[in-house]
């Protein structure tokens, strides 16, 4: 089972999450492109907008939390940054957090396989942010070693760690 809380964010989020899209996926166009491993087809500004929005809540999550310090990576760069998406200051160590959008209609949660064992990349959390309505989403959080022991399945394009959302859940 799942442990899901729910929050609200405002609904501007989504327009936001829209217009920062479009930016990031022409900045990136090099680099997701037909000739890549990264490839994402047509999918390429449906997959920025449920990362950005994600990342939105995510920061949203930390602001209503007082006395949560944090970091958040930018949500725009000229290349994709191979960083945590907030690093947060927990009691005696830094939480690094890799944010993850899950669709409203998703039924599993997905870590890319080799975005998870790259040594590059410090990450010792995942938040993963799922929208139900025009005002709420459900997030959870799982650690890397807990993602680590997920089943790894083959997605559309690449590997990736894999974990059921169970039915009424």
């Amino acid at each position: 089972m799942i442990k899901w809380k729910k929050t609200t964010y405002p609904s501007t989020f989504i327009k936001l999450s829209d217009e920062l899209a479009k930016v990031r996926s022409m900045l990136s166009s090099n680099v997701y492109n037909k000739n890549t491993e990264k490839y994402r087809g047509n999918q390429e500004h449906s997959i920025s907008q449920l990362g950005i929005f994600a990342e939105l809540i995510g920061r949203h999550l930390m602001e209503n939390n007082k006395g949560i310090r944090y970091k958040a990576a930018p949500l725009i760069e000229e290349r994709p940054v191979v960083e945590a998406d907030l690093i947060m200051e927990g009691i005696g160590e830094l939480y690094y957090i890799d944010v993850k959008g899950v669709k409203s209609e998703g039924n599993t949660l997905r870590v890319n396989f080799k975005a998870h064992n790259n040594p590059k990349k410090k990450i010792t959390h995942y938040l993963f942010i799922q929208p139900l309505n025009s005002i709420y989403a459900r997030f959870c959080w799982f650690t890397h070693e807990q993602v680590s022991k997920w089943t790894v399945v083959m997605s559309t394009y690449t590997e990736c760690y894999e974990l059921e959302i169970p039915k009424n859940n």
